[in-house]
């Protein structure tokens, strides 16, 4: 205990002195232009040092002290318990308000967006079956081809990236080739 008194002493009388005595000095030489070496500039960095260390010292009792510390806790608390009571009260209220306006809600969105995907698939597959209805029979390897390109890349039992904005598929040969280890 001693000791933080001792550098709270400290911090506040090389403040003290710094305040008194270097800066008025420091400020009044350069009005008289006699300043050499930028001593305003040096006491300035001098009492910057000085409050920090008084500051920090400050700080660190404050966090030591039960009471501050119980206070602080507390105040957590009910700004927590505040925040969620506005919590409630704003669900309670957008979920009377949004089917009032006819505004959709996510499960709305996240079904559209299902069927959105399953039209895609069914657009790309009645494509795929064009072009492959259209090519002769000696071009079947660029068919197979193709049918993977249109169904391969999409495939993936972990990730839904069709609902991604503006994500585009590689074909499957690409994306087999990037895949590859060395």
């Amino acid at each position: 205990m001693n000791e933080t008194k001792s550098q709270l002493t400290d911090g506040l009388l090389k403040l003290a002195e710094v305040a008194v005595i270097d800066l008025p000095a420091a400020a009044t030489l350069r009005i008289f232009q006699r300043e050499q070496e930028n001593e305003l500039y040096s006491a300035g960095w001098k009492a910057y040092e000085a409050a920090t260390s008084v500051i920090t010292e400050l700080t660190n009792r404050a966090y030591a002290n039960r009471a501050i510390g119980r206070m602080g806790a507390n105040a957590l608390e009910r700004i927590l318990k505040t925040q969620r009571v506005a919590d409630a009260i704003a669900g309670a209220f957008f979920s009377a308000l949004w089917p009032s306006l006819g505004l959709p809600t996510a499960d709305d969105i996240e079904s559209l967006r299902r069927d959105v995907k399953a039209m895609r698939e069914e657009v790309r597959a009645a494509a795929l079956q064009q072009k492959i209805a259209s090519l002769d029979e000696s071009d079947s390897a660029l068919g197979e081809l193709l049918r993977e390109s249109a169904t391969g890349a999409r495939i993936h039992p972990e990730f839904d990236n069709a609902s991604w904005v503006g994500w585009h598929a590689l074909p499957a040969v690409e994306v087999r080739n990037r895949v590859r280890t060395k």
